[in-house]
């Protein structure tokens, strides 16, 4: 399975500054139509990424992919094409599948979720202090953390403001694929059904379930396929592909 550690980058006056995951939740399908998906801060539009060096977080592909298909499954059946959201709802089954087998080696145990459930989180993003701005003082470090997020070292722009006491943390957006698969499967059932309504809420159950938590550089979550990663870097260059 392909992984990646996607991280956003916001660059505004000079500063590298994250906005919000990408990830937000719709509205009910009962009371308005699903909005848009053309965020500015898209993870799939803005990408920056892979660390090169260690990781921070790793992100699955195949959750977010399912994440976009739910999106896009509501959205067709309130538009009323049906057949596609049986079929993106479908598509999403398969990738929410991937995720879950991904789940021993990137999954993690969250702050805000449900207790004893692993989840896998699928948007990152580095966010900096709410009252930061950039100064003479810190504009040569935020330059160079640019720098190195275009070259796609997340850890080491990370490090870099860090290391000149610019406060930083990493915020992620997460779903417990095995608990998403039995909405997903309840949803593609009520689609060959005819009862939209209730699909829709099934759809809704997936997004509802997704949280967002944030860690500090020093106290991110352990995931086990990035300790393996971390070993054998030791012993073995890293190479891409």
């Amino acid at each position: 399975m392909k992984r990646t550690n996607k991280m956003l980058a916001l660059v505004m006056s000079g500063a590298l500054i994250a906005g919000p995951i990408a990830y937000t939740t719709m509205p009910a399908f009962a009371d308005t139509a699903p909005a848009a998906t053309t965020q500015s801060n898209d993870a799939v539009a803005k990408t920056t990424a892979n660390s090169t060096n260690k990781q921070l977080l790793t992100t699955v592909d195949d959750a977010f992919t399912a994440m976009r298909e739910v999106r896009a499954a509501r959205l067709a059946l309130f538009d009323g094409n049906t057949d596609m959201a049986g079929k993106m709802t479908n598509d999403a089954i398969t990738k929410m599948k991937a995720a879950e087998g991904a789940e021993a080696k990137w999954g993690v145990r969250t702050k805000s979720g449900k207790k004893g459930v692993t989840y896998v989180p699928f948007d990152s993003s580095i966010a900096l202090g709410e009252d930061f701005t950039v100064t003479p003082d810190n504009a040569k470090a935020v330059g160079k953390a640019n720098d190195q997020m275009a070259k796609g070292d997340a850890k080491g722009a990370a490090d870099t403001l860090k290391s000149n006491d610019i406060d930083v943390s990493i915020s992620a957006a997460l779903v417990p694929a095995k608990l998403s698969l039995t909405h997903l499967q309840d949803a593609a059932n009520l689609i060959k059904k005819g009862n939209y309504y209730e699909a829709n809420l099934a759809l809704k159950g997936v997004e509802d379930g997704v949280v967002i938590d944030q860690w500090g550089l020093n106290d991110l979550p352990q995931q086990a396929g990035n300790a393996s990663s971390s070993h054998n870097s030791a012993a073995t260059p890293k190479t891409n592909g």
